[in-house]
């Protein structure tokens, strides 16, 4: 008779049995009060009457816990340990029967005998419809491979700038980094590891089917420069209240109909539609509040030499109340959108409005962004001809955003600045300057080799924003000719305008401006067209035990790339930034232009036997503009799968098994080469032609990359345990090197296709939906680990084709330096190791220490990889009578980071590690101390440090997200009004973290400089309130 409630392994059972009685005060509190007793004090009561009954399932076994609910939202029980229930409804009224695993029903109380209710298992569960490459719909247990799937309100219940920053955690073999750059930066999304030594790795933006273009951007490449890292990734302009459900496909089998462009993985976005019916209008509001994270720690006790800016000087009387980190705002985040849908039989529409307007930690740093949104989907001839349109318009500035570097930083000098000193005084940024007749900057320090300036001086008259508009429109037809067969044709353009300002005000320091000032202005422009058509085919034959899936199809993608920069110093008025103003010998100007088009046809074969055994191939070729001028401009890209339903063959036990499946797949995918590598390029010297720096690479060949996965989905218990495992290995091959060339060739370098890199892993995520008496509880578990390896790089000679000599080819090949800080492809290692300078050591490793520390001039050691080791979360939620709260922990695990801040710090003596070696009379080294200034003048000194001494783990633990939200009865609002109301919390709590920053910030959201620090903003904390309301 128990069987549903304790029918459970005995791990699982403990789990249970843990949660329900670390709940059980606030469970039976809550039970106590889910039955509605008659009050003799209510008129209303008086005209209420008892229902009672037994709920059961199919085979007459009581069902403990089942949710019974009035539909006017004034009663509700659940059923007890023999399934009976009892409670109070009004006259007339329906209930609502729940439980996870079968299906909800509704049915109108009967008063006068006990009902009996049957509850049959959840068919759509087991027939779960996903949506897979080129928009695709299947069902999810025929797949071959793993796909997961995310609710729209997934990246909207806490919220970010930037919704696919909410992703993070909740999706098995996806890596993604926050950019440090601030409110609406861009993200890097890596799944499966990094595959391409020189290419792209980020995961493709499909939107509704159609692939999403990638912004060009510029990225933090070198320790110098704090530049904007605006959202280059292409899809963080898309308002997240549009948003219907997520995609994700990890593996190249599941990708592999988007070929080359689905190489790193495809995150598949479906937008929201109108809907039948009566005019429904929703509002949603969700306002965030943001401070600091992770930040360094500082001293307050010691100040500065005369005639020093670095704090070594003596030990101060009393404690300054100088903190660094008062320079930061309070930050905010205000998201809005309203939403319109509507619709008859043959015409259904969607508007939405949004807004989000957003203030970031740093001063003056600003993230503003308009949607609007259009839909409307008709049914020109019912179930024959269908048209659908779409138009989404974004209007977005973005000011001062800082990703990391030395120059346009204020926080250099608010972190190095001396306690001893009054900060305050600088908070008036300029000061009337008499000799120049107007306001000039107030600082009396120098820039100190730094680049240093006032830092409000920085964040008001170093001033950088960029604004964009972005039209995308999107119009698709589909022709049912018969019941089995049907034509889709789709067609996009999507064209993005970004405009780039810099202005540096007269008096910013001569390293960057001459005495007027100086000006820069960037002007680009993406542009895409895609065309498509698919024929897909859904027939059954010998009495419907075959079932054949086939799509056939085609696609035109075509994308342009134009940008212009204009950039020069003030002639003669200050601070007049306009082109008649700039000096004509110390100003010039940039262009560029790129245009790539590739044509593809492919296919998709499914074939099912008995609903219990799948099979599937696809074949997809392309055409690349890139590779014209080469033996081939095309490539094939096949895959194959097949999956078996073992809970339709096996004698399995059904209230165990609900599904078992076995899948394998296997595929080849690729990246082509960069524009215009396969013809000469000329260039103008003083207006005479010559050869361009490399020779023409008509050998070239795509990236190819071969991988299979293994894996298994299992839905225990009527779906209460849901389980999917899957182990992949992939090996990517003919990465694009360039190596030097001889001069005698005439030209300064060459392409070559060579190396291998692997990548294996294991990706599993669990969920368990189980009642603890009135409440729904939901626990999600999501583990990934990835291995990479450089496998081979170049071969130890290639050939010079241009005078065909041999030439010898590099060993290794240093992808990212910053003085003390490189990452360096070697042949054994990773695509994220992390090389640093380091003091003189004797061959036992002990620091030489004998007449003060020594820097190692001639080596740089490995220092370990930026790559986590494995990452795993656990997200739980818990429901009842409308309240729901959700909490999710996040660890990632293993992997190091560099921190040049910690190293400045100590350089300038205004860590708390500095006044703490002061006071314990040095540093120690090997068993004895030295003087803390000469050990940090070295180990911290240059301009970065040596990073070998400051290399942390990069292993964090964080309560990551937690929302509670409650439905306001809809009685109160006569039935016509739904509201909820939620509070959230982002990074609330970081359990364990050894490094002195966010470990999973990255000012970079290309493939290298990971894991490095140079006065990176720190990460954020966030708590905020939310409001949405349907009427």
């Amino acid at each position: 008779m128990l069987k549903h409630y304790y029918a459970l392994p005995p791990l699982a059972n403990r789990a249970v049995l843990v949660a329900w009685l670390a709940l059980s005060p606030m469970a039976w509190a809550m039970a106590g009060t889910s039955n509605t007793q008659p009050n003799a004090t209510s008129l209303q009561q008086n005209t209420r009457k008892t229902v009672n009954g037994t709920v059961t399932d199919t085979n007459g076994e009581p069902l403990v816990g089942v949710s019974v609910r009035s539909k006017d939202g004034k009663g509700g029980t659940i059923t007890n340990i023999d399934g009976q229930f009892s409670m109070q409804v009004g006259d007339g009224e329906t209930i609502e029967i729940s439980y996870v695993g079968y299906a909800t029903q509704t049915l109108k109380a009967n008063t006068t005998t006990p009902m009996t209710i049957v509850m049959e298992e959840d068919k759509k569960l087991l027939n779960e419809v996903v949506v897979t490459a080129l928009g695709i719909k299947r069902e999810a247990k025929a797949l071959t491979y793993n796909v997961q799937d995310l609710k729209g309100s997934e990246v909207t219940r806490v919220r970010d700038a930037n919704f696919v920053n909410a992703l993070a955690g909740k999706i098995a073999g996806v890596t993604i980094n926050q950019n440090s750059s601030g409110v609406g930066g861009s993200s890097r999304v890596v799944m499966r590891g990094t595959k391409s030594l020189f290419g792209e790795n980020n995961a493709l933006y499909v939107l509704d089917g159609i692939p999403m273009q990638g912004l060009r951007t510029k990225q933090s490449d070198n320790f110098y420069e704090s530049v904007e890292v605006a959202d280059g990734d292409g899809i963080s302009n898309i308002n997240p209240d549009d948003i219907e459900s997520m995609s994700v496909l990890t593996g190249a089998s599941a990708a592999a109909l988007y070929g080359n462009r689905g190489a790193n993985g495809v995150i598949l976005i479906s937008t929201k539609k109108g809907a039948v019916g009566r005019p429904k209008v929703s509002f949603s509001n969700s306002t965030t509040f943001t401070r600091p994270f992770v930040t360094p720690q500082f001293q307050n006790t010691y100040g500065r030499k005369d005639g020093e800016f670095a704090s070594w000087g003596e030990k101060m009387e009393r404690p300054s109340n100088y903190n660094p980190l008062d320079f930061f705002n309070t930050g905010f985040n205000v998201s809005n959108s309203v939403a319109l849908s509507t619709g008859s039989e043959t015409s259904q529409t969607h508007i939405s409005v949004g807004a989000v307007n957003a203030g970031g930690i740093v001063p003056n740093n600003r993230y503003n962004r308009y949607n609007f949104t259009f839909r409307n989907s008709w049914d020109v001839i019912k179930d024959v001809l269908e048209l659908d349109f779409s138009l989404l318009y974004v209007k977005q500035n973005t000011r001062n955003g800082i990703g990391q570097g030395m120059y346009y930083n204020p926080l250099v000098p608010t972190y190095l600045f001396p306690p001893s000193d009054d900060f305050k005084r600088y908070a008036v940024y300029e000061m009337y300057n008499a000799v120049r007749n107007f306001k000039t900057q107030n600082w009396p320090y120098g820039n100190l080799g730094l680049g240093m300036q006032n830092p409000f001086w920085i964040v008001n008259r170093n001033k950088f924003e960029t604004n964009r508009e972005r039209f995308i429109a999107s119009f698709s037809a589909r022709w049912n000719i018969t019941s089995w067969l049907n034509i889709l044709g789709r067609a996009r353009m999507d064209n993005a305008y970004t405009d780039f300002e810099r202005k540096l005000y007269a008096s910013t320091d001569g390293l960057f401006s001459k005495p007027a000032g100086n000006w820069m202005t960037q002007d680009d422009k993406n542009t895409s067209t895609y065309l498509d058509f698919l024929i897909n085919i859904d027939k059954q034959f010998a009495n419907d035990e075959i079932r054949l899936l086939a799509n056939i199809g085609g696609s035109y993608f075509d994308e342009r790339y134009t940008s212009k920069t204009f950039e020069g110093n003030l002639a003669r008025v200050p601070n007049f930034f306009h082109p008649s103003n700039m000096s004509p010998t110390e100003s010039s100007t940039a262009h560029a232009n790129l245009h790539t088009q590739t044509q593809s046809f492919y296919a998709k074969v499914e074939v099912g036997y008995r609903n219990f055994l799948f099979a599937d191939a696809t074949g997809r070729i392309d055409f690349f503009s890139t590779l014209l001028g080469t033996s081939s401009n095309n490539v094939f890209y096949p895959s194959v799968g097949a999956s078996v339903l073992l809970t339709e063959v096996l004698p399995l036990p059904k209230n165990i098994f609900s599904l078992w499946k076995i899948r394998g797949s296997y595929a080849q995918v690729g990246n082509p080469p960069s524009p215009y590598l396969t013809r000469e390029a000329v260039a103008l010297s003083n207006g005479t032609p010559k050869s361009g720096a490399f020779t023409p690479a008509s050998h070239l060949k795509p990236e190819m990359t071969k991988a299979f996965e293994l894996g298994m989905d299992l839905r225990l218990f009527d779906n209460k345990l849901n389980i999917a495992a899957t182990y992949y290995n992939s090996n990517t091959y003919n990465q694009l090197f360039r190596y030097k060339l001889p001069p005698s060739s005439g030209y300064e370098y060459a392409f070559e296709n060579a190396g291998k890199v692997n990548n294996w892993g294991v990706e599993l995520s669990a969920t368990y939906n189980q009642k603890l008496g009135p409440v729904d509880w939901s626990a999600n578990l999501v583990y990934s680990l990835n291995r990479n390896e450089i496998k081979e790089l170049l071969p130890e000679y290639v050939t010079d084709r241009t005078t065909n000599t041999t030439v010898k080819a590099p060993t290794e090949f240093e992808v990212s330096s910053a003085e003390s800080y490189k990452m360096i492809l070697r042949k054994g290692g990773t695509m994220s190791d992390i090389y640093a300078s380091h003091l003189k050591q004797d061959y036992q490793g002990n620091i030489l220490a004998s007449g003060g520390v020594q820097k190692d001039e001639n080596d740089f050691v490995k220092v370990g990889s930026a790559a986590p080791r494995y990452n795993i979360s656990l997200r739980n939620s818990f429901a009842w009578k409308g309240i729901e709260l959700g909490f999710m922990f996040d660890a990632r695990v293993g992997g190091v980071v560099v921190s040049a801040t910690q190293a400045l710090m100590d350089q300038f003596g205004v860590s708390k590690q500095t006044a703490d070696a002061r006071d314990a009379g040095g540093v120690r080294v090997n068993n004895g101390l030295l003087n803390a200034e000469q050990y940090y003048g070295v180990a911290a000194g240059g301009r970065t440090g040596l990073l070998a001494h400051y290399t942390y783990s990069a292993t964090n633990v964080r309560l990551r997200e937690m929302s509670i939200s409650y439905d306001l009865p809809t009685a109160w609002f006569a039935n016509k009004l739904k509201v909820n109301l939620s509070l959230t919390g982002h990074n609330l709590l970081m359990i364990y973290n050894r490094a002195p920053f966010d470990p999973e910030l990255t000012a970079n959201t290309g493939t290298y400089y990971q894991g490095f620090d140079y006065f990176m903003p720190p990460s954020q904390r966030s708590m905020g309130f939310g409001v949405k309301v349907n009427f």
